[in-house]
């Protein structure tokens, strides 16, 4: 379907006078939630929570004055409640509210409307203990928490609830696989499996003939019986020429209605087999239309029973079941006058299933109720009616009720419309356990049926959901992938296994990547439907973003047709857009682009970020993106945006790419007042703010970075070096991404030594942050400037020291130099060292060459060349004295 603190969906909607039903709140008390069901039209309910209060909002006068009166019978739970209090419309404002404390800010929220009941149901639950939160659209808690959305219609058999699974507690510690709804989320309802009736004649080979025997006649009655023998001797030896001739006769001489319906009989019956013999199995519209007249004049009811059990077969084979629906009540109201039974429990049954397939559902439950079917149809047969037709109105607590007050009077093997349909039901309410066994009983004994595909997957699904063994998991879409006989549930399954080994694994290797090969392999064989599509939309999506394809992500994302989704479909993928959008600016500020991180909030922010939740580490890099490319009136109007949502609730799903900052908004807020100042060079104003959030004890990880460049700036070296070397030491230091950010912290600090002439010090901190800055040159130029600043200071230090291995150690770090720095401005005072370093290290033709080349180049400074001259002429001094 990992905590999660839902806003709620549902906005305040001024809609017109609503007509609320008699106890509009009903409250249901489980072991591992509370649940308020609020019985009030949709859209007309705001809810808020800010730590420990959650305030239900209506500008609906009606509608308060009820929950006004209902709130006075309601018996809080202290696990979870404190106090409930209502508070009318005043002078300053024509909203209501219904107040409600919560025991502490570690109670929960999360709400969701049931289209169907018309009720708004909230539940409050605590992350306390390891009990599992409740599940949303469910009676009672269940084994794994998952919160089913708002329901879709679907073009099938009764409509099917579309539903997004979402879960509202962490999944197990270090965990490989993230939870359900990361994965392939969206679950639908599947049509409940209809009650089929035996097939007792096959139309393609066989005639009424089959139902009923024409008898011979007694010959020496009379001529006309004589002659109607001779008639059925022509017939059964298929000599239809001289048996219509015979017939032909017969009504000449004793006239047509004598013998009418036996003479009509078997030239129908010669007509389809004459039929059959040319190839076609098609029944021949003129014998249907002459057995339906010999219905309506024959007085033998044998004859009239055995064309109502081909004519019946034949009209469901036609899909016209008003027809069928027609002839089996006749068959039922004639099959009692003449005390067939038997056959009456046919009708009876051929009654029902036209009646479901035409979906009179009220009409089937009218008719299960009377005495006289109930002693003909079998118990199962009518239960199977009963379930099918509860679970095709969506009342699947009903078909729970009903199973599980008939379970242990039920003989194996149980009725397949039973057992699935029941399985069904437990799991549209979210009974995943019950559920899976239930299907596994249907599968054990109904192997062969075309409903196998459909509970095979269920079962996966409920494996997956419950956060079962994932090896298994895995096992068991397999199963259904191979075992399907639905290509649409087989596809079904291939891209919820695909999900689980890429979506939801956190860590995928080679082979979980091969198995994506399924989103596209076979796909033109598949009648994608509406909701296998938007499946295959999100995992293909997903994809791109477990492997930080933002890019790709972004443009999958902008060809969806987003706009004609139901609002609760399209809220999934716009969370999802959301946070493609956080990689692309957090990779982008990372990179030092500022300008990509504001162009992609100017033209994403309205299409994905505000249709979510808060995201405060996304409006911190944002803001901090427009100081650092110094547009400060678009960071004070984004600043006084973000901080009006200081009190709303953060964004906790869908979390796709890791924030690195863990603060709150308020805490981000002062933060960015801090970098803000630091760049107008504010001093004494960053000073004091540094100095209250040290005193509130401010969650800031950068705290003493920010001291540092502070004490840098200030000239006071002593506090600035020991600011960032606690910075450094704190383990905090990872907090810093952004490589202009890395190379103020290495010029500040290695400026501070510096200025302190702390030379040892200074000549090792340098050259280990220059090891480690090493991957980001070339990232930016104030980096690059940075580096080659702090390289050139620490070959300066060593030439200082004018001992022989300072001598060996600047040489390799001068040749390291000119490889990275070429067109640096030391060059020729790098090359000047190198010259010197080289005579020191009795390398005298290499040092000559170096120094004779750097007196011959243009553009020296010619205080460095006297220098080379120098070191020259003591070079020659000394060979002569040598």
């Amino acid at each position: 379907m990992q905590p999660i603190k839902l806003k709620t969906l549902t906005l305040i909607a001024f809609l017109t006078i609503l007509n609320v039903k008699a106890g509009i709140i009903v409250q249901e008390k489980g072991s591992t939630h509370l649940r308020w069901n609020i019985f009030a039209p949709k859209d007309l309910v705001q809810i808020h929570k800010n730590k420990d209060t959650v305030q239900f909002k209506t500008l609906n006068t009606e509608l308060y004055i009820k929950l006004e009166q209902a709130i006075k019978e309601i018996d809080p739970d202290g696990k979870y409640i404190t106090s409930i209090k209502t508070v009318g419309p005043s002078e300053m404002s024509n909203s209501s509210k219904v107040e409600v404390k919560l025991k502490s800010e570690s109670v929960e929220l999360f709400s969701f409307y049931k289209d169907r009941d018309k009720k708004l149901v909230v539940d409050f639950w605590t992350e306390e203990d390891s009990k599992p939160a409740p599940v949303a659209n469910v009676s009672k808690p269940v084994a794994k928490p998952v919160k089913k959305a708002a329901k879709k219609k679907v073009v099938a058999a009764k409509p099917a609830k579309n539903v997004i699974v979402q879960k509202s507690v962490n999944p197990k510690m270090n965990s490989p696989y993230r939870d359900f709804r990361y994965g392939a989320s969206f679950i639908w309802d599947y049509s409940p499996l209809a009650p089929t009736l035996k097939k007792i004649i096959n139309l393609d080979r066989k005639t009424p003939e089959y139902f009923y025997k024409v008898g011979n006649r007694d010959v020496s009655k009379s001529e006309a019986q004589a002659h109607m023998q001779l008639t059925i001797n022509l017939f059964r030896k298929k000599k239809w020429g001289l048996m219509y001739k015979s017939i032909k006769l017969f009504n000449k001489k004793y006239g047509e209605e004598t013998e009418f319906d036996t003479n009509e009989f078997m030239k129908a019956n010669a007509i389809l087999r004459e039929n059959f013999s040319k190839g076609n199995t098609e029944p021949v519209k003129m014998s249907i239309s002459m057995f339906e007249n010999i219905l309506l004049k024959s007085k033998n009811y044998e004859l009239r029973s055995g064309i109502y059990k081909y004519l019946i077969p034949y009209y469901i084979q036609a899909n016209d079941h008003i027809k069928s629906l027609e002839l089996t009540k006749k068959y039922y109201v004639d099959s009692k006058e003449s005390h067939d039974y038997e056959e009456s429990n046919f009708a009876a049954e051929g009654i029902l299933y036209n009646l479901a397939k035409l979906k009179q559902i009220d009409k089937v439950q009218e008719l299960l109720k009377e005495k006289t079917i109930q002693k003909i149809l079998p118990k199962q047969v009518m239960l199977a009616y009963e379930m099918y037709t509860y679970l095709s109105l969506e009342e699947s607590e009903k078909v729970i009720k009903l199973y599980e007050a008939n379970e242990k009077s039920l003989v194996k093997p149980v009725h397949p419309v039973i057992l699935y349909n029941v399985a069904e039901a437990y799991f549209r309410n979210s009974n995943y356990s019950k559920a899976a066994k239930v299907y596994d009983d249907f599968i054990k004994d109904y192997s062969f049926h075309s409903k196998s595909s459909e509970a095979r997957i269920r079962i996966a699904q409920c494996w997956e959901i419950q956060e079962k063994n994932f090896d298994e998991t895995i096992e068991l879409y397999k199963n259904a992938i191979n075992r399907s006989q639905n290509s649409e549930i087989g596809f079904e399954a291939r891209i919820r296994y695909v999900a689980l080994r890429n979506l939801r694994k956190k860590k995928v290797d080679d082979s979980d990547r091969e198995v994506k090969v399924f989103l596209t392999s076979g796909i033109d064989n598949v009648k994608i439907e509406s909701d296998l599509k938007k499946l295959l939309w999100q995992v293909r999506l997903r994809t791109f973003i477990v492997e930080k394809k933002y890019d790709e992500a972004l443009a999958y994302l902008n060809a969806l047709p987003l706009k004609s989704m139901i609002p609760t479909d399209r809220r999934v993928f716009e969370s999802d857009g959301a946070e493609i959008v956080y990689g692309v600016i957090e990779k982008s500020f990372e990179e030092g682009i500022y300008a990509n991180v504001i162009k992609a909030w100017d033209i994403y922010k309205d299409q994905y970020v505000d249709k979510v939740a808060n995201d405060p580490q996304m409006n911190f890099l944002v803001a901090n993106a427009y100081i650092r490319l110094g547009l400060m009136d678009g960071f004070d109007e984004l600043y006084e945006k973000f901080s009006k949502s200081k009190y709303d609730i953060s964004k906790t799903f869908p979390i796709w790419v890791e924030r690195k900052n863990s603060a709150d908004t308020k805490t981000l807020l002062s933060e960015l007042q801090v970098i803000r100042n630091l760049k107008l060079k504010n001093w004494s104003v960053v000073g004091k703010e540094l100095n209250t959030l040290r005193n509130e004890k401010a969650n800031i990880d950068k705290l003493e970075y920010y001291q540092g460049l502070l004490s840098y700036h200030t000239g006071d070296w002593k506090k600035g070096a020991d600011s960032f070397e606690k910075f450094l030491s704190s383990g905090k230091d990872s907090s810093i991404t952004d490589p202009k950010e890395i190379a103020e912290l290495v010029k500040a600090y290695t400026d501070c030594l510096y200025e302190l002439g702390d030379t040892k010090k200074y000549q090792k901190v340098a050259s280990a942050l220059l090891s480690d800055t090493r991957g980001l040159k070339k990232k930016n130029e104030y980096m690059d400037s940075v580096r080659e600043k702090v390289s050139y200071l620490n070959i300066e230090l060593l030439a200082g020291d004018e001992k022989d291995a300072s001598f060996m150690l600047m040489e390799s770090k001068i040749k390291r130099f000119k490889e990275e720095f070429s067109k640096s401005i030391y060059l020729g005072r790098v090359n000047y060292l190198l010259g010197l370093a080289l005579l020191n290290n009795k390398k005298n033709d290499e040092g000559k060459e170096i120094l004779e080349k750097l007196i011959s180049e243009d553009g020296i400074d010619e205080h460095i060349k006297n220098l080379a001259r120098s070191e020259l002429s003591m070079l020659k001094i000394k060979e002569r004295t040598l």
